[in-house]
């Protein structure tokens, strides 16, 4: 193996120097207006909250069903190889939403307020001249819940606003117009039992069928398959002895497991349906052919697996996620791309296809030759993923092993091959998987004299990763930053 020492630069491709991608603008044409024939592409960004990458059709979990999810990965570009930089709610929502890493920000935890001097991706595509708006849950304005998210520099650069801060409650009326007001007074009565996915594509496809006469960016961020685990009566169709468990359940989790991935898989489906009806309206109203559609998910669902459940954690099921991309025309159909890609990289690929200049504060790569399969590929040879302690429940099963300690702030190096993983401090190995041989990573080879020399070299690459983004860990990084009150955020913006 050789791990050549990458290069870190926010544009770090060949694409870079390409110009932006077919049916794009440049940000300088941006100002010129548009014509029919030559208009920048809309974008549809829309956002799961704890989709694990498996959890597909055509991925590795055998029994969920997503026959539209995968009708999309037909149509454009599937990473199979997307992770979350901080598998957990805020802090990875932040990292998608600014092209930087959690400790680069302070938001290395849930509920906290990202800092008013951040650069978000919403502002540069509103700038460029785009109408902008989100819809669902935003989890980076604090600790209100639900919370109403006021307009102006909270909104992010996000023009118009349909939801609400945090809280996940599918089943009866949750958030907030772009007033204040209750949103469910938006809601065309049907009298079909509300759930809030349903309604909020509706939303969507409300507010794209109104946007045609200017390039839009819409972000739609549902709630599931994050907890509870209830579908909808109509998708509520697994069972616990349907459930095929991945083989790194532990038999004393796989009755738990098997419960909890029957009420995921279902929720995973019902937004599998919402997608469908999303892609019927993109080909029915002629939008599909200039709309970059972006879907991901902010981190992964454990599940049991290993003994562990929900987000937060550095294995695969908690930190890989679902990324599909398609913009027909410029993204062929039906390619699958095992590029490495992190969070932070989708800002300044998105950026680059619609046109838009990418900011200096942004440290992701423009991986967009990746998405195009055109020019010169991204040479990604590894990845850099953060996370921070895992929990009460995760402290009291570790005062209770003889293992190893597995429960504190962590770092993961991702290559093709390997996977390393560091807790509390730079030579504290805690884990090092073939995922060649291993993919389910049951055999720990960290520390172990056979991986002796890989071990030593990737912890090599893991601390230049460390020190070229201004990482201070295992010191705490500058979370305070990140802990203002609405008050003192608004007054710190001025």
């Amino acid at each position: 193996m050789s791990l050549n020492r990458r290069e870190f630069l926010r544009t770090s491709t060949a694409a870079a120097a390409l110009g932006p991608v077919t049916g794009a603008l440049t940000a300088s044409q941006a100002t010129a207006g548009d014509d029919a024939d030559n208009r920048r592409p809309n974008l549809l960004f829309i956002l799961a909250d704890q989709w694990r990458g498996s959890a597909l059709g055509v991925g590795s979990d055998e029994v969920v069903r997503t026959p539209h999810i995968d009708r999309l990965t037909e149509q454009g570009t599937n990473f199979t190889r997307a992770y979350a930089a901080n598998p957990v709610c805020t802090p990875n929502r932040s990292c998608l939403l600014t092209g930087r890493y959690s400790h680069q920000t302070g938001m290395i935890t849930n509920n906290l307020m990202l800092p008013p001097e951040e650069v978000c991706w919403p502002e540069l595509f509103r700038d460029a001249g785009y109408a902008t708006h989100y819809i669902g849950k935003w989890h980076m304005d604090g600790n209100s819940k639900p919370g109403f998210v006021p307009p102006g520099w909270r909104r992010r650069g996000f023009e118009t606003f349909e939801g609400f801060n945090r809280g996940h409650i599918y089943h009866r009326p949750w958030g907030f117009d772009n007033d204040g007001g209750p949103l469910i007074a938006k809601r065309k009565d049907d009298g079909s039992p509300y759930y809030e996915p349903t309604f909020q594509t509706d939303l969507a496809i409300d507010y794209m069928r109104q946007h045609q006469d200017r390039p839009f960016a819409c972000y739609l961020s549902w709630g599931p398959p994050h907890t509870p685990f209830k579908p909808p009566q109509d998708f509520d169709r697994y069972t616990p002895g349907d459930i095929r468990l991945r083989k790194n359940v532990p038999q004393e989790h796989r009755q738990k497991a098997r419960r909890d991935l029957a009420g995921y898989y279902g929720l995973c489906e019902s937004l599998d349906h919402e997608m469908g009806r999303l892609l019927t309206f993109l080909d029915e109203s002629g939008l599909a052919d200039n709309t970059l559609l972006v879907f991901t998910a902010d981190h992964g669902e454990l599940a049991g697996s290993h003994g562990k459940y929900r987000k937060g954690e550095p294995e695969d099921e908690s930190l890989r996620v679902p990324l599909v991309m398609r913009l027909p025309g410029t993204i062929p159909a039906g390619q699958s791309s095992q590029t490495l890609v992190n969070s932070i990289d989708l800002m300044p690929t998105m950026l680059h296809m619609c046109g838009i200049e990418t900011p200096e504060t942004c440290v992701g790569r423009n991986l967009s030759t990746a998405a195009t399969g055109q020019g010169p590929q991204p040479s990604v040879e590894s990845i850099y993923c953060e996370g921070k302690v895992n929990g009460v429940a995760g402290r009291k099963r570790q005062q209770a092993s003889d293992g190893p300690d597995t429960t504190g702030a962590w770092r993961t190096l991702v290559t093709d091959r390997y996977k390393l993983t560091v807790r509390h401090g730079e030579e504290n190995v805690v884990q090092l998987f073939d995922l060649h041989n291993d993919p389910f990573e049951m055999e720990n080879h960290a520390n172990a004299p056979s991986h002796r020399a890989v071990q030593k070299e990737l912890l090599a690459e893991l601390h230049r990763w460390a020190q070229e983004t201004g990482d201070s860990w295992p010191d705490r990084p500058r979370a305070a930053k990140a802990m203002y009150s609405n008050r003192e955020a608004e007054r710190a913006r001025g």
